[in-house]
């Protein structure tokens, strides 16, 4: 029965490559939305959305207060035991805190940030306040994405979350712009508003015939202490992640506000950090069980794990670099032949990517081990570095400098991670 589908703890290359094929189908859709959305908005429209979709996804990490990632430790446990009321507090817990949570940061980004944008460009950045109040929905859907996962249903929660989401936006942006509507910055982000909408119905839905039928009937009993006291440094290292990956585009925007600075790095960025894309999607293959491996203690389990993982993502990697480095000029033509100038942008944001994809669970596995101090040290870190760095470089070198201020502190993050994890692993 589909309430209770098992968690196979035993990889497999096919799954891996499963995952990665779905993840490419995502950056397929997503890029082809991102090639109408160039070729038919403005430049200041395209910018618009551009800071929009940043600041919403860094809102969105912080939103969910890192128990979309917990959810992949704590579920499959909580499965893995039979803990059945604890499975059921968590979840009415995390949904309550999380919607919480996102209707908070919505009134502050509102009233505040939009206020203060307000003195200086008036309605200039309508589209921001407008996609944020999809925020709720997202971060639902973003926990609801994990808890899919750490039942065992990983293709399933990709396919949602990864192919449905991406092919009803693109299919919105086609629609609208064959339409009488104008295609601006706010019809954007309502089309993209309304795909999320519409993978939260389905994933919802998904969600409660995937739910043990002993976890509806237990009385639920909560540790909103103790798992805040887990989640929250889960929650810490992802926004400092996204922050790393996504703050690019806004810093542009404060340094070039009428410039093509902005747009250039937007999709240099998300055609270069398209490789991390392989690292954060596999992660919810892998992550589920690496937890119930180390609570069984098995180490030759997870040394094998990891090892799979590496191989796999590691060719995955050395592939879509060559197609970036003999192809990244033709690609980034796609989207008009003035955002071709961002050819050397891709390829510095790629090397930084491929770090981190390669290394994309090593944060989790130290987090899950207890080392919650020293990730969320290290990570800050980079993260201070890389923001001053974009001030700095992307002040004097545009783009490449801002692709610089993000590869060299996430390259050093990674490695310093990788080192650590091994020490630990040792003495496991």
């Amino acid at each position: 029965m589909i309430q209770n589908h098992p968690l196979d703890l035993h990889p497999n290359n096919f799954r891996s490559l499963l995952m990665f094929v779905l993840a490419l189908a995502n950056y397929a859709l997503m890029y082809a939305a991102n090639i109408v959305l160039a070729r038919s908005l403005t430049l200041d429209d395209f910018d618009d959305y551009s800071v929009a979709v940043s600041i919403v996804t860094m809102l969105s990490t912080l939103a969910t207060l890192g128990l979309e990632k917990y959810a992949l430790r704590a579920v499959a446990l909580f499965r893995d035991r039979q803990d059945w009321p604890k499975f059921h507090g968590f979840w009415l817990f995390s949904l309550r805190t999380i919607s919480g949570i996102s209707l908070i940061l919505v009134a502050l980004l509102g009233f505040v940030l939009e206020s203060i944008l307000a003195i200086h460009h008036a309605d200039y950045h309508i589209a921001i306040v407008i996609y944020a109040g999809f925020l709720p929905i997202m971060a639902i859907t973003l926990f609801l994405v994990e808890v899919i996962a750490a039942h065992g249903a990983h293709l399933l929660s990709m396919v949602i979350y990864r192919l449905f989401l991406p092919l009803v936006y693109l299919l919105l942006i086609i629609g609208l712009s064959f339409s009488s509507l104008p295609l601006s910055a706010v019809t954007a982000v309502l089309c993209f508003g309304f795909a999320w909408v519409l993978t939260f119905i389905v994933i919802w839905f998904v969600t409660k015939m995937l739910m043990p039928v002993e976890v509806k009937k237990s009385i639920p009993l909560r540790h909103e202490k103790k798992w805040l006291s887990r989640s929250l440094p889960l929650v810490f290292s992802s926004l400092m992640m996204t922050v790393m990956t996504s703050s690019g585009v806004v810093i542009l925007a404060l340094l070039f506000p009428s410039g093509i600075e902005v747009g250039t790095y937007a999709i240099a960025a998300q055609t270069g950090a398209f490789i991390s894309l392989i690292g954060t999607s596999t992660n919810r293959y892998y992550l589920p069980m690496m937890v119930v491996m180390i609570d069984r203690r098995d180490k030759q389990a997870i040394q094998r794990l990891m090892n799979q993982r590496n191989w796999v993502l590691g060719g995955l990697i050395l592939i879509i670099m060559a197609i970036l480095v003999f192809s990244g000029q033709n690609i980034l033509s796609l989207f008009g032949t003035q955002f071709s100038a961002g050819y050397n942008t891709v390829l510095i944001i790629a090397a930084g990517a491929s770090v981190s994809a390669l290394f994309a669970d090593i944060p989790y596995y130290l987090q899950f081990m207890g080392f919650h101090r020293a990730v969320l040290t290290l990570t800050m870190l980079a993260t201070v570095s890389m923001v001053t760095l974009g001030f700095l470089l992307g002040a004097e070198y545009g783009t490449i400098g801002m692709a610089l201020a993000y590869m060299i502190p996430v390259v050093l993050l990674f490695i310093g991670l990788r080192i650590m994890a091994m020490l630990r692993f040792r003495r496991f």
